[in-house]
Order: structure tokens, then sequence, then C-alpha cells
């Protein structure tokens, strides 16, 4: 092996922070997840391929899992976090994104910015003058998740850094690292760690750093300022400028969101005001709080990593794919929002069905429209509003797949393409190789072979996304947004 690894510092901390991920691969009891992604991170870390692109590292603490919330009954991880170190004595502590599968992670860690929280609430008596500064509730129960996490010994991580360092005088590197969620959580757990530093290392020796990739803004401008002053140059903070991602919470951020892909794609009514209902979320977090102005992203001035758009992403996308995501995000309750009775909704959604199973599912959405026509006149025999629903919803068919074609490019430009972006593409076909061999030598269940493929799959995420989805386009169909969308059926 050689003695200089192929990825440099900062490629290393990317990887080991999207090794935290692989507990996302199935729905199991947190201990059985635990279980599953300590012996993943052996076989990657004792690896010597592995080893020849990130060196020589080890598991310290953890990893540990946790699960909260709704997600406890539907055995689904809503975080992991683990520490590592190097032959040089320099440590990660890695964590875990949003897991696809997560509805904790999603609506509560991710999403809760309505109401948000005094960073002096969350560190009282570690801090030095953060006047305004407040973080979404959402970051503020997710920080609280992973301080209160126990490795199998019942060691926190604030009392694993405390056991580790509390002795230590010599200079000794501290990065915290996470993708997506963890982008979000990493950062502000980095800015604990380092206020907390006189508990855990009287010394101050520590050098601690964040590295958040592709996150969301945690705080407001205040928050944000502190964050900067107080961290400075240890965060280094990596966004992908085709990712829609981490221009959340930033309410002119998100307004870019529907023309990132333009001219290769042109938002529909339906993703236009899906914006609009963020925009207004960031906002109505913020309002209450005019002192510490509007959700903002750590390091503001950091440029970039350039993306390009990925044309290819949609060209499989057939009509039937359409039609399924149609009838999973509640089809029915969004036919009865646009005036068709309850009675016709259900048969609909039924010959809908009917129609998605007989369906090659090779063709374009034109090609449906007719399928649907043969099998909706044997059910409907109004014929006038038989020919309004059919304009409705060849209209709303376009719509959803405006929304399918978007989200496929979010999760290409979020997930799929940080790799490359990083320069670390050499890990995932190896990664994936050694989960493989551990599935077909019987330590992992099946659940986990080519599960970076499964991981980073558009349409995978949104056969996940379109019940929530539906839930939004619910709480968008007003009224007065039916009738400008041209959605009125009668």
């Amino acid at each position: 092996m050689n003695s200089e690894p192929t990825f440099n510092y900062v490629q290393n901390v990317f990887t080991l922070n999207m090794f935290s991920n692989f507990a996302s691969a199935k729905k199991a009891p947190v201990p059985q997840l635990q279980t599953d992604l300590t012996q993943i991170l052996a076989a990657l870390l004792n690896n010597t391929d592995v080893q020849k692109l990130i060196g020589s590292w080890k598991v310290v603490w953890g990893p540990v899992v946790g699960s909260y919330g709704i997600d406890i009954k539907r055995e689904a991880a809503s975080n992991a976090m683990y520490v590592a170190v190097n032959q040089d004595g320099q440590y990660v502590v890695a964590v875990s994104a949003t897991n696809p599968t997560s509805l904790y992670g999603w609506f509560v860690e991710d999403f809760d910015v309505k109401n948000m929280v005094l960073w002096s609430g969350v560190l009282a008596g570690n801090l030095k003058d953060p006047g305004a500064a407040r973080i979404s509730q959402g970051s503020s129960d997710g920080l609280n998740h992973l301080l209160g996490m126990v490795d199998p010994g019942g060691v926190t991580l604030m009392t694993f850094l405390q056991n580790t360092f509390s002795s230590t005088t010599d200079t000794v590197q501290l990065a915290v690292s996470g993708h997506s969620l963890g982008g979000a959580l990493s950062a502000v757990l980095a800015l604990y760690i380092n206020q907390t530093i006189s508990i855990w290392n009287p010394a101050g020796t520590v050098i601690v750093s964040a590295e958040p990739t592709a996150g969301a803004s945690p705080g407001n401008k205040a928050f944000s300022d502190y964050h900067n002053k107080t961290m400075g140059a240890r965060t280094l903070r990596f966004w992908n400028s085709l990712d829609p991602v981490p221009h959340g919470w930033e309410p002119d951020m998100i307004e870019q969101v529907p023309l990132l892909y333009y001219p290769y794609f042109k938002p529909g009514a339906l993703l236009k005001g899906l914006i609009v209902l963020v925009v207004a979320q960031s906002l109505e977090g913020t309002a209450p709080y005019p002192e510490g102005g509007l959700y903002t992203q750590l390091q503001p001035q950091t440029p970039p990593l350039q993306g390009q758009v990925a044309i290819t992403q949609t060209r499989n996308l057939y009509a039937a794919e359409v039609l399924e995501f149609f009838l999973d995000f509640e089809a029915s309750s969004i036919l009865k929002k646009l005036g068709v009775n309850s009675i016709v909704s259900a048969l609909i959604v039924d010959a809908l069905n009917l129609i998605l199973k007989e369906f090659a599912g090779q063709d374009t959405l034109d090609v449906l429209m007719a399928e649907i026509r043969a099998k909706l006149q044997k059910i409907i025999g109004h014929e006038p509003f038989f020919e309004k629903f059919l304009l409705l919803l060849e209209t709303l068919l376009n719509e959803v797949e405006n929304i399918m074609v978007f989200l496929i490019q979010l999760v290409f430009q979020h997930v799929t393409t940080y790799t490359d972006l990083m320069g670390t593409s050499a890990m995932h076909p190896l990664s994936q190789s050694i989960i493989n061999n551990m599935v077909t030598g019987g330590k992992l269940d099946a659940d986990y072979l080519n599960v970076l493929d499964k991981l980073t799959d558009p349409k995978r995420a949104l056969k996940l996304a379109a019940p929530k989805v539906g839930e939004k386009l619910l709480t968008l169909l007003t009224d007065d947004f039916i009738k400008k969308a041209g959605l009125k059926l009668l």
C-alpha cells in the first residue's frame, strides 16, 4: 500500500460522512441497524483497497443509530453517527444524511422551520454573545438527538470527547461532517462542540472544524453571522450550484429554485405553487423575530461547485410511471378537491389502477390518455362531464410529470452527483462491491445488495416522496389557486 492515500484530507472526511448513511438501507429495530452499520464500517475501513484511497482509519466511538417519533414504529433510522481516527491522530465525527424512509427526518429535523429556538437556550452558559441567533426547531431537535445518543457502553459523544481529550495538551484536529440533513446538523454540532471545549478539552488544543455538504441553512442571519465569527475559516461548506436543498431556507435563494434547470426544464403551476409554500414556511419561522433576520446560509460567501443538468435522467420517464406517481399521492383526495364527487372519484381511481396494471409503460402521456379514455368511457356516461374530466386529468398528469422531472433532477443533484463533484467517485463501486460480498457471504441480508445504487436512485426517492408531495398539494389547492391554474372542473 502506498504511504500516501489517493484522496486528500477533505475527500477523506467527505467519504467518512457518506459511510454513515448505510443504516438507511433497510427497516429494522435499532439494535439490528446498529449491528449492521458496525459490520459495514469495519469491512470498509479494514479493506486494503479502501485504505489506498483514504488511508487507515478506525472507529473509536459508535456507530450509533437513533430512531425517533413515528420512525420508532416504522423501524426506520432517523439519525446515525460515529467517530473515526486515522494513523495521524486526526478525528472525524460523521453525521448521517436524511434517511429516505425516515418520516421523522423529513418532516421534523429537515422541515420544521416554522418554529425557532434561541441558540443561547440550546447552549446556556457556554456562549460569548450570540445575540438574536436562532436555529430552527428541527435543527435543535436533531442536535439534541445527536447529543443524546449513547454507544453500547452507555457513552455519549460529549463524554467520549471528555474521556479522550480532557488531559490532551497536543494539537489535534477534529472535523465534524455530514451531508444533506447531516450538513445542517454537523455544522450546528461542530459549533456546540467548539463552544463547550473548556469542559472536554481544558487546554483548548483540539482544533474543531466543520465540513458540511449539501446542507440547508439551520438558522437565521444572526446565527449565520455568529457561526461564521466563531468558526471562521474552520468551516468548509460544499454545495452544488444546481442542488435545491442548500438553497433552503433562505427566501431569496428558494425563489431561484424553479429556474435552476431552465431552459431544459420549465416549472409548471403546481411546482411553482409548492415553492411558494416553502418560501412562506421559511418566512413564517423568522417573522416573530425580525431582529435576527431571515434564514441565511452558513458561510454565504462560499462559491458553489458547478453542477451540470443531467438531461438523460428523464429520458426513461414513462407515462405509466407518471400515473403511478399520481395515484400514490392521494389521487382520490385531489380529485375531490377539484370538484369530483366521492363515488365518481373512487370509480376513477379504480379504473386508473386497472389501466396501470394493463399498461405496458413504454409510451407517452398521449398514448396513456387514449387508454384512459377507452376505459373511463365504460364508467362515466355523462358526456359533458366526461370531456371536462379528461381535460382536467390530462392537465393534472402533465403537471405531475413536471413535478417528477424536477424531483428526479433534484435527487440527482443532491445525492448522486456529489461524489463526482468532490472527486471521490472511485469509492462508489469499491464500497458497493465490498458490501455486496458481505451479502453473498451471509453477513448481511439482501436489503444491502447494491445499496449505494438504491440510496442514490432518483426514481426510488420519487416513490418514497409521493404521499407527502400529495399532502402538500392538497394544502396548495385553494379555490383561488385552482382557478388561476386552470384546474377547475365545473
